[in-house]
Formats: structure tokens, C-alpha cells, sequence
């Protein structure tokens, strides 16, 4: 295991903590029989070297296009999974659109979500446990009423137990009731 990741409920996956210089999401690597599925890239040394030290060929699931979440990725090779958005900022990769489930030991469901916080965001539920969000509800200067109740209804309709968001100075798995009341109050 990396001294930079920390275990979290299960063996299979780890994460790579944020940072503030220069600016990285959280990464999180999760284990797949035939591959590592990676949300997220990050932007930080030491994100990179958590996932070019990985053993099998990686999948990167990508939150969204920003800099922080997709930096890593100017260095590196491996299947991408973004939205529409993501993948024109990009260049490259797979664009989803709709719902994607990939099962490979671990049961990963890929899908888009309207975000008020950049447009074509994707979220990732893993063994219906875990749902990660990136900076999905953190919204942007301007961004109306619309965006933030389109993400509610989707979020709502996830079988999910417990959601995590991105720049978390620890893990920290929210559960789904909590999570819903807050973002209907404008918490976040």
C-alpha cells in the first residue's frame, strides 16, 4: 500500500488524500479483478505516483474536467470514462451518457448528473454502498435552481448508503439522509 492512501471500508479500495499546492481532488483507487477503476486523477505528485504504482491496467472515472480532478492524466495512459464535457476538455476518452455498470469483482455504476457546479459531471456508486460525488454539489457564481434540483432528484433516486464529496480533509462517508436534507437547505 502507498503511505500516501488510506484504507477505507474495504481492502479494495484506497484513497489519495487532497491537497492545497497545487490544488488536487481526492483520489480513489478501487480495485477490479482485472483492473484498477480510479475516480478521479488528481493533480498532485503524489496522486501520480499512487496510480502509476499500480499493478494492473487502470480505468480513470472522471467527476468532471477541472484541472484538480484531471491534471494527472497530461502523464499518463489508460481508459477514460467522462461526460460529454470532460471529454471535449480532454481530447480523448469514453463519453457516458447514460447509466454504465461495470462488474469486475467489485460492482461500479458509471452515470451522468446534472451538477450545479460544472456542466456534464459523472458520479460512481460502488457495490451499492458508496456513491462519490467529486465537487458535484458545490455549486458555481450563477448556476440557478435548476441544476441543483435536477442533481436532488438523481441523488435521490441512487441506491446508495452513504455519499463522499471531494476536498475532505478525511474520508469521510456522509450518510445519504444527511446529505439529502442538507443539499435541499442549501447547505453546501
Amino acid at each position: 500500500m502507498n503511505p500516501m492512501t488510506e484504507p477505507t471500508l474495504y481492502p479494495a479500495l484506497r484513497r489519495v488524500p487532497p491537497q492545497a499546492e497545487p490544488l488536487s481532488s481526492d483520489v480513489f483507487l478501487m480495485e477490479g479483478n482485472s483492473r484498477y477503476y480510479v475516480f478521479d486523477a488528481g493533480n498532485s505528485d503524489a496522486a501520480y505516483e499512487a496510480i502509476r504504482s499500480l499493478p494492473k491496467p487502470v480505468t480513470f472515472i472522471l467527476s468532471h474536467f477541472h484541472r484538480d480532478h484531471t491534471g494527472n492524466l497530461s502523464r499518463m495512459e489508460g481508459e477514460i470514462l467522462g461526460g460529454a464535457r470532460t471529454c471535449k476538455a480532454l481530447g480523448r476518452g469514453t463519453r457516458v451518457d447514460a447509466p454504465l455498470l461495470i462488474e469486475d469483482g467489485i460492482r461500479l455504476l458509471v452515470q451522468p448528473c446534472v451538477s450545479p457546479h460544472a456542466p456534464g459531471c459523472l458520479i460512481l456508486t460502488v457495490d451499492e454502498q458508496l456513491t462519490f460525488l467529486g465537487d458535484l454539489p458545490y455549486a458555481q457564481p450563477g448556476k440557478g435552481s435548476g441544476e441543483r434540483n435536477g442533481m436532488l432528484r438523481t441523488l435521490q433516486g441512487i441506491k446508495t448508503e452513504a455519499f463522499v464529496l471531494s476536498h475532505g480533509e478525511t474520508f469521510r462517508a456522509i450518510p445519504k439522509a444527511e446529505l439529502l436534507e442538507s443539499l435541499s437547505k442549501n447547505l453546501l
